[in-house]
């Protein structure tokens, strides 16, 4: 199918104009019809036919998207169509860069990828279906990265044809969509902006159809309205009403149309009268619906083109299939592309409008603020940002490297042939010239035919913010580490050409020489120098923009070349497969094997594909998952009696320090409020942090120099305020788990260094001044050996003694600190590791005095089943080791269930392909990673014959964490300890009585 988009010239002269531009992504569940709405945009410039959107998904260009009817990769396409402007009555043009993204949980990492470039956010919600647990983290994630968000209520065809409700049903449906919608942004507001005195209701982040960012469609039948279209409609019939007071009288349930008099009045509640939207909106729909496609009544389809003010019939509108006949009337009345380039047009900014608070977020401004030279930079970037000034530095993101078929690329295209009339004087000279010269030889032939040309090329997904990108153009590319410095160095960045720029049509990319500011595009070239996401500028004067990392994958795979001759290229294709692809990470163990990390079954499917058939094209074979688990230790005695706990504490003396150490459990409350605050609380650590040996260089030469302790605090007002909310909220949290937690509010030495896996170390000390939220003690000798202590905590905390993975849920409590003897350090690195080495055994030691448990990564699905099959999801979830959480009844009628169930990671593989075949297709499950869990039993279990205590112990879960341990003890080349027969003869009877 030939596509037909505006030419070219056109489309770079919108490109200029920032004001036209919208730089948009589509987010959802899985199947709640991204791409699908993604076809009716693309139809508008003909990139599809009208009569064909909704069907052919073209943005899913691979083929196992299309087999799996799921998108696996963002695809970003631009288009441009001209809008009328309601405020000035004029035509303008509109530059829409539009990124579909995939809505299965495991390619969560696209959808962050695709909203860094973007200004603006469609929220699709299946109203069958409902809010569901990828349309939160959609939200969550369209709300972090501070993207104006455009709710689309999609499938309410669905709800009167299949689902035959009533107009009272479809109602709820719609009411609880957005209820659940703005339930999560407020939860998100509420926690973001704990101190402000701004009240949600006023900040135009709730969804409310009145405000026109929500618009309630059907994409598969290409129609959509927002209320204020139906106001249009109606205002000719009722009396004292423009379009606007109409509009905002239908979100106002007590507002009913009297009947009498035509005029619309307060009170509906008290009279228990159907409100306006039911009466206007939904009965207009479902009239449609009803008529046309339940009752094929053929008769009245003349009557409601009237009625909705459709001028000139098509011959669709009188095609005998009644579907096709009620899609025809409905586009035309309000085509579902128009309404939502319109509501985009009006809602979402341009770039040249940028928020301040945008700005700062992606410049990470807090953190860099603290210097007044990187402030200065930041400032002039803000200035330079906003006015999207082509003039300016030039400064663009690359928010992910993507794969593209080389026949996609526009200078592959097959040019237009265009015949010559042939000279026949010329044709006798060239055959002659031909016989004249001799042939090239084989071996030449076979070498080039053997040099294998990638069919394939890595491009850049970019999003220019300032300055204009040229092909040819000279250009720094930064580390996330990062920061600029008046000398001007440049560490840390590299210069890099500019090879080729595209343009983004979703399948086919188009060359040009220019990019302005404000858009979306590919850069070719840049696989040598950037691995997955950079910053680009010319200036050094800039700072690398913020990097989130996402839940890190959790299910490992080991990797290897069927043929081993062929590691190199297994290596090479790996490095691309990482490249190309935001959600998989590949790692190299220590014994020098590859492992695979993906986000779950789907993904691992997708990986193998892109190696075995792209990327690397060999034959590989893949271990069973491995999967990372967690230490942790369990209280010996009842949760609140610390006492035995306590007195397991170890003593170490390093040098010239004694250190007294216990290790308790960490409650889940601390934990928790630690994880959410550990950003803040890192950076707070971080902060005027003064190294031992300078302190000790100070104690000889500058005594004089040595500081008291004085609070922290940052240069950035909201980070002072964090702080100071972070601070409120971990006391409380210590507060509400009583006991010894109670007086340790302000005594929390360190948090470490993993964010996923939350260990403290708490000063319990009674004559040593040491919390984060301070600095040192300069004038106490043991400052200069604080360092020490906190590196021997993370170090312990990085890999843990029962099968070195990393520790999670412990505090060390330290509970004695002393200088026993005041020798002069003498600052090698020998004794360093001396002393870092002794403390961290000494926490080990502390470790494995408690009662160790394993921690394991937990999966939570939702899945949506009839009764008829509910007792076969249980039966599967409890034959994984898994256990249902709750089982809420959707429908009456319909008797369905949703069902909530928790399923170790170990045991997730081939879950879902197992529950779609014993429900014969009707569950679809989707896993998320939840949590990490204890197994309730000791990994150092072995059963024993006629054990009279074993009444006490839970068996089956000791034997599993025993089986687990010894599993990946064996796995990383550890020390198993196992009984092995060596002469197995010996050990039988050999006389068998008969």
């Amino acid at each position: 199918m030939a596509s037909m988009r505006p030419p070219l010239e056109i489309l770079q002269q919108c490109m200029k104009e920032t004001r036209c531009i919208r730089n948009v992504c589509i987010l959802a569940h899985v199947d709640h019809g991204k791409t699908t709405i993604a076809d009716s945009l693309l139809a508008t410039n003909r990139l599809v036919s009208k009569r064909m959107a909704g069907q052919i998904r073209y943005l899913d260009d691979r083929l196992d998207e299309q087999e799996r009817g799921i998108t696996m990769k963002s695809s970003t396409v631009s288009l441009l169509n001209i809008v009328d402007d309601e405020d000035t009555n004029e035509e303008q043009p509109l530059l829409l860069n539009l990124i579909d993204t995939p809505g299965h949980i495991d390619f969560s990492t696209e959808v962050g990828a695709a909203l860094r470039v973007c200004d603006g956010a469609l929220i699709v919600v299946d109203l069958v279906e409902g809010v569901c647990v990828q349309t939160r983290e959609a939200i969550k994630l369209a709300f972090t990265e501070r993207c104006k968000m455009v709710l689309v209520l999609n499938k309410m065809d669905k709800l009167i044809v299949e689902l035959h409700k009533d107009v009272n049903e479809i109602f709820q449906c719609v009411l609880r969509a957005i209820e659940d919608c703005n339930a999560i942004v407020a939860e998100l507001y509420q926690y973001e902006y704990c101190d402000s005195e701004v009240d949600i209701e006023d900040t135009g982040l709730l969804f409310s159809p009145d405000v026109g960012n929500v618009i309630f469609a059907s994409a598969i039948d290409g129609w959509g309205f927002t209320t204020k279209q139906i106001s249009k409609i109606f205002i000719k019939t009722l009396k004292n009403e423009s379009v606007e007071s109409l509009n905002t009288k239908l979100w106002n349930f007590d507002a009913y149309v009297d009947s009498k008099t035509n005029t619309i009045k307060l009170g509906g509640i008290e009279k228990g009268k159907t409100n306006l939207f039911i009466q206007l909106c939904l009965k207009t729909i479902f009239h449609i619906y009803s008529t046309i496609v339940i009752q094929m009544q053929k008769d009245k389809v003349s009557l409601i083109a009237e009625k909705l003010n459709i001028v000139g019939t098509t011959r669709e509108m009188n095609h005998t299939d009644s579907k096709i006949q009620l899609r025809a009337i409905m586009q035309s009345w309000s085509p579902l592309a128009e309404i939502i380039i319109h509501q985009c047009m009006k809602i979402i900014s341009p770039p040249s409008n940028i928020s301040d608070e945008k700005i700062k977020y992606l410049l990470d401004y807090n953190r860099f603020c603290e210097n007044e030279f990187h402030r200065s930079c930041l400032d002039k970037l803000v200035t330079v940002f906003q006015n999207s000034d082509e003039t300016g530095p030039c400064v663009s993101y690359v928010s992910k490297m993507f794969c593209v078929d080389k026949k996609n690329l526009s200078q592959n295209q097959p040019k237009t042939f265009v015949p010559k009339p042939r000279n026949r004087d010329q044709t006798s000279e060239k055959k002659e010239a031909e016989k004249e010269q001799p042939k090239a030889s084989t071996d030449e032939e076979k070498e080039e035919t053997k040099v294998d040309e990638k069919d394939f090329s890595i491009i850049a997904l970019a999003r220019v913010f300032s300055g204009s990108l040229k092909t040819g153009q000279e250009i720094y590319v930064f580390s996330p580490q990062y920061a600029p410095d008046e000398t001007s160095s440049g560490k840390g960045a590299q210069l890099v050409k500019i090879q080729e720029l595209y343009m983004l049509f979703g399948r086919e990319l188009v060359l040009v020489d220019t990019i302005a500011a404000g858009n979306v595009c590919g850069i070719g070239g840049l696989e040598s120098s950037i691995v997955r996401t950079a910053t680009l500028s010319t200036t050094l004067h800039c700072v690398p923009f913020i990097e989130h990392p996402s839940q890190p994958p959790i299910v490992r795979n080991a990797i290897e070349a069927s043929n081993p001759k062929e590691l190199p290229v297994l290596r090479q294709g790996l490095r691309t497969l990482m490249q190309s692809d935001s959600c998989v990470q590949v790692i190299i163990q220590e014994t020098g094997e590859y492992v695979l990390l993906t986000a779950g079954d789907v993904h691992l499917a997708k990986c193998l594909e892109d190696l075995t058939t792209k990327f690397a094209k060999i034959e590989i074979n893949v271990s069973s998952p491995m999967v990372s688990l967690r230490e942790t230790i369990t209280h010996g005695t009842s949760k609140g009696d610390f006492k035995r706990d306590l007195e397991n504490s170890v003593t170490v003396e390093a040098s010239q320090i004694r250190l007294t150490v216990v290790v308790v459990a960490l409650p889940d409350a601390v934990s928790n409020e630690v994880e959410k605050s550990f950003k803040v609380l890192s950076a707070a650590e971080e902060l005027q942090q003064t190294s031992g040996f300078e302190l000790f260089a100070k104690r000889d030469h500058k005594p004089e120099e040595l500081k008291a302790p004085t609070a922290k605090s940052f240069k950035s007002e909201a980070m002072n305020a964090a702080l100071k909310h972070t601070r409120d909220q971990l006391n409380s949290s210590l507060d509400s788990c009583k006991g010894i937690w109670c007086n340790l509010k302000n005594n929390i030495w360190s948090v470490g260094r993993m964010s996923d896996s939350i260990n403290l170390l708490i000063n319990t000390t009674t004559d040593y001044r040491r919390n984060l939220f301070e600095t040192l003690d300069e004038h106490d000798q043991r400052s200069c050996f604080d360092h020490f202590v906190v590196n021997a905590f993370n170090s312990c905390c990085k890999a843990g003694p029962l099968c070195e993975e990393p520790l999670k849920g412990c505090a060390f409590l330290i509970k004695k600190f002393e200088v026993v003897h005041d020798e002069v350090l003498d600052g090698t690195t020998k004794t360093n590791v001396n002393i870092e080495s002794t403390l961290s055994s000494a926490f080990r030691e502390a470790f494995e005095k408690q009662q160790q448990r394993l921690m394991e990564p937990i999966f939570t699905t939702s899945i949506q089943v009839n009764t008829n099959i509910l007792g076969k999801v249980y039966s599967v979830v409890s034959k994984r080791h898994g256990k249902v959480l709750d089982a809420v009844g959707m429908d009456e009628q319909e008797k369905s269930f949703l069902v909530k169930a928790q399923i170790p990671v170990v045991e997730s593989t081939g879950f879902a392909n197992e529950i779609r075949k014993t429900t014969s297709g009707q569950a679809i499950p989707t896993l998320k990673f939840s949590h990490f869990e204890i197994i309730d039993g000791d990994p150092f279990y072995e059963p024993v014959d006629d054990d009279e205590d074993e009444e006490d112990v839970n068996v089956e879960s000791a034997v599993r964490a025993m089986k687990l341990r010894k599993a990946i003890r064996k796995r990383k080349g550890l020390h198993v300890e196992e009984q092995v027969v060596v002469h197995g003869e010996k050990q039988r009877t050999l006389n068998k009585k008969k």
